[in-house]
């Protein structure tokens, strides 16, 4: 209904054979402007429209107010059979070639008495489809507004604002956008769930990466740890190693100068023993000569004898003292050298058995009771024990157990009946202040003769003289007893009580020599000069004798240093050996920390610490970190895949909104301003078209008027006149919009009063210059405004046309 185009298609006739009340052949010729099908109420004049509706291919018989296709037929009259078929053909003018094809379109539909349809263009059969697709070229719909129906306009009366929106849809078209957007919203949707599911493994394989991370990260400070632990541990190996090796060295050098010197005291002391050997036959010699000149012979003879007595005693008495120092350095060598180490150190007061003086007749049964405490080592208080053993572990020596008197506390003695020797502690002597260590070792002991003896005394532990033991518990140990190396400690005791029986002996000879020489008063000057040239030599022999055991001593004292330095360099070699076994555990290590050796020990400790702190290590983590972090990756590029999809559909789904807004904003403008100018020309007021909500095109539409000189009112509050009215001038704006080559109007006037009518005629007169118009209707001002009036009527049950021509007639 574009203004200002004369030429373009039009239906230029219509032909009807057997269409509902039209028996015969009835042609009606369309011209241009306004045609006007008039004739009274059931003359048939809008079953012309029915037939227009049935050839635009309506399927729905109800629409064209039939219950079946069938009953579109001819059913038969007074004087007529029914028709067999119907026929129905549009002829339109294309001269404008506005539809492809022929200068005139023939449309014909036909429908048997048996339901067949058929559809014909220009005499050949078509579908149905290539029919509305004719039709569409003209912009002419089967549901189109370009033909409105009795009951139209109270449609538009009775419909929602969104129903009425619903006509804005239909025309701009927007359903291809809403097929769009809800494919697109389906899409969305399935991608929307997609991405939740690989949100949350995403998330969930996220902790377990940040997880497995933290382990990695535990797992590498763990080997930069490890490296520096084995650096450190090489580096203070090397340090040891070093030192022990310069230590050996000043051993050796010791050792070296230890025994060149034992050597010189050696050939010294060789050397003072020949000359004490010469010099005390030289005293031998002059005894005699004094007993020979002496007066009283017989009582020289005796002092000389006394005399050679008294010194071969003091021999024995050396001999024995050596001896008991070459026992006491063959017992030393013996000992555990943990006890032997710990025996020089403050506090240490020695073995037990060192420190108990034995009867040598209870000797074995002593020793098997004392057991494996014979050894140990008796000690002031706990402190020095400490002191002893952190010593021990320091130079990594060996182990030793210590009896310290502050703590040591002995066992209670039972009530023993019976044939026994006495308690062992008894049997013993020692000072006073080792009481608590003997009460400790011995107190709870008994010593019996025999094993026999022994058994009889009931639940005690018995040492017996041959060396069996019972312990307290009923276990018997016996058998032969053979003295261990220990007996050093028992012969050293020997060779004290022999020394002490001998020096008694000396002193008894002495004293028989004072009384022996106070009977030589009578002397002679001679044997005077004698005695006192023979008392100088005995003088200097006492020096002499001082001299060679002070040497002797010091022969011993250098002997001792030299094995006590063979010792430590034994010691030393098993250290180097078994460093030089540690260092090979380090061959790898090239780099060393060149630092002091107690800095490499703190470095040692704070590297176990972190190590420590650092608790059970996954060392698979940091394969697995870099596995899984490259699925991870992958997860999170396929995530990132997926919402780029999703904000591609997002985009689709906005850009498809966009162009449904701006496809329905575009023809609802163009129709609010069709209305505003219809209702214009229709009333001389405004008429206004607008969404419920702004820019919502989902909501109602709302029609709004204000007839000349009212204030502005809803379409559903308006009178029965003002409602059709704007209803019409809403049905011409979208008819207007829809730019068909004819229209088609079914007696809306009928609910009219005169002046609308008037004015409605007037608008479709108005607009009629540029469209064509096939108005039904019996109202006779609307007739009068007609260019072209077809009358009918019915006669006999047929209904029949003629025309007038309103142009002439005027």
């Amino acid at each position: 209904m574009k203004r200002g185009v004369k030429k373009m298609v039009r239906l230029d006739r219509i032909t009807m054979h057997g269409f509902k009340s039209f028996a015969g052949k009835v042609m009606i010729p369309f011209p241009d402007g306004f045609n006007v099908i008039a004739g009274p109420n059931g003359s048939g004049k809008s079953n012309v429209i029915d037939a227009i509706t049935f050839v635009m291919g309506t399927t729905s018989a109800r629409s064209i107010r039939a219950e079946k296709l069938q009953n579109l037929l001819f059913n038969g009259a007074r004087d007529r059979k029914p028709a067999d078929f119907c026929e129905v053909s549009l002829y339109l003018d294309n001269s404008d070639g506005k539809i492809p094809g022929e200068k005139e379109i023939k449309i014909t539909r036909k429908i048997t008495r048996s339901g067949i349809s058929v559809y014909k263009i220009n005499g050949r059969n078509v579908t149905r489809a290539k029919v509305l697709d004719m039709f569409s070229y003209a912009n002419l719909f089967t549901e189109g507004y370009n033909i409105i129906m009795q009951g139209d306009v109270t449609k538009i009366i009775e419909m929602s604002p969104v129903e009425r929106r619903s006509i804005i849809d239909e025309i701009s078209g927007i359903a291809e956008f809403d097929e769009k957007k809800q494919k697109a919203a389906a899409e969305l949707e399935k991608v929307e769930s997609r991405v939740k599911e690989n949100m949350i493994i995403v998330a969930e394989k996220q902790r377990f990466v940040e997880r497995l991370k933290e382990e990695k990260q535990a797992a590498e400070k763990y080997l930069v740890l490890s490296e520096d632990l084995k650096k450190s541990r090489a580096s203070l190996v090397r340090k040891k190693l070093m030192a022990a090796e310069e230590k050996q060295s000043a051993v050796e050098v010791e050792i070296k100068s230890g025994e060149e010197n034992f050597t010189k005291l050696e050939a010294e002391f060789g050397a003072l023993e020949k000359e004490f050997e010469k010099k005390e036959k030289g005293i031998y010699r002059k005894g005699d000569d004094i007993i020979k000149k002496s007066r009283n012979y017989e009582i020289r003879r005796k002092i000389d004898e006394i005399q050679t007595e008294a010194i071969r005693k003091k021999d024995r008495i050396d001999m024995l003292e050596r001896d008991t120092e070459r026992l006491r350095e063959m017992s030393s060598r013996k000992q555990n050298p943990a006890v032997k180490e710990v025996l020089g150190m403050a506090g240490v007061l020695g073995t037990f058995m060192s420190l108990i003086s034995v009867p040598k007749r209870y000797e074995t049964a002593v020793r098997v009771a004392a057991g494996k405490h014979a050894s140990d080592v008796v000690v002031e208080d706990d402190d020095v024990a400490s002191e002893c053993i952190k010593m021990l572990k320091d130079r990594k020596i060996g182990r030793a157990r210590f009896i310290p008197l502050n703590k040591i506390r002995g066992g209670r003695r039972k009530d023993v009946r019976g044939d026994f020797i006495g308690w062992a502690v008894d049997l013993v002597k020692f000072s006073g202040k080792y009481a608590p260590a003997a009460d400790y070792v011995l107190g709870s002991t008994v010593i019996a003769e025999t094993l026999d003896k022994g058994r009889r005394l009931g639940r005690v532990r018995v040492s017996t003289l041959d060396g069996d033991l019972i312990e307290a518990s009923g276990a018997i140990t016996g058998g032969f007893f053979r003295k261990s190396a220990d007996g050093y400690d028992a012969q050293i005791r020997r060779n004290e009580e022999d020394i002490s029986k001998i020096e008694s002996e000396i002193s008894s000879l002495e004293k028989k020599l004072v009384e022996l020489r106070a009977q030589e008063q009578e002397e002679s000057m001679e044997v005077m000069k004698l005695q006192e040239e023979k008392s100088a030599g005995e003088k200097e022999i006492e020096e002499m004798r001082k001299k060679r055991k002070d040497m002797y001593e010091e022969r011993l004292a250098g002997q001792g240093k030299v094995s006590k330095l063979r010792i430590e360099k034994a010691k030393l070699e098993a250290l180097l050996d078994n460093l030089r076994i540690e260092s090979r555990e380090y061959s790898g290590v090239q780099e060393f920390y060149d630092m002091p050796a107690e800095e490499i020990q703190e470095r040692v400790r704070s590297c176990i610490i972190e190590i420590n702190r650092l608790g059970p290590v996954n060392m698979r983590a940091i394969e697995e970190f870099n596995t899984i972090g490259v699925e991870f990756d992958e997860m999170k590029k396929k995530l990132e895949k997926l919402l780029e999809e999703k904000d591609a559909i997002v985009k689709i789904v906005r850009e498809v909104e966009k162009k449904r807004y701006d496809k329905f904003m575009d023809v609802m403008t163009k129709i609010r301003d069709n209305f505003s100018r219809i209702y214009a020309d229709l009333t001389g007021g405004t008429g206004i078209l607008r969404l419920e909500e702004e820019n919502n095109i989902d909501s109602g539409l709302v029609v709004e008027a204000s007839p000349m000189g009212k204030r502005v009112v809803n379409l559903d509050a308006m009178s029965g006149g003002e409602k059709t009215l704007t209803s019409l001038a809403f049905l011409f704006s979208v008819m207007q919009h829809s730019s068909s080559p004819f229209y088609v109007l079914d007696e809306i006037d009928a609910a009219l009063d005169k002046a609308n009518t008037k004015k409605i005629a007037g608008l479709i007169k108005k607009y009629s210059k540029n469209v064509q118009f096939i108005v039904i209707t019996h109202n006779d001002l609307t007739i009068q405004e007609a260019d072209k009036v077809f009358g009918v009527s019915i006669e006999g049950g047929v209904s029949k046309v003629f025309g007038i021509d309103m142009t002439r007639a005027g």
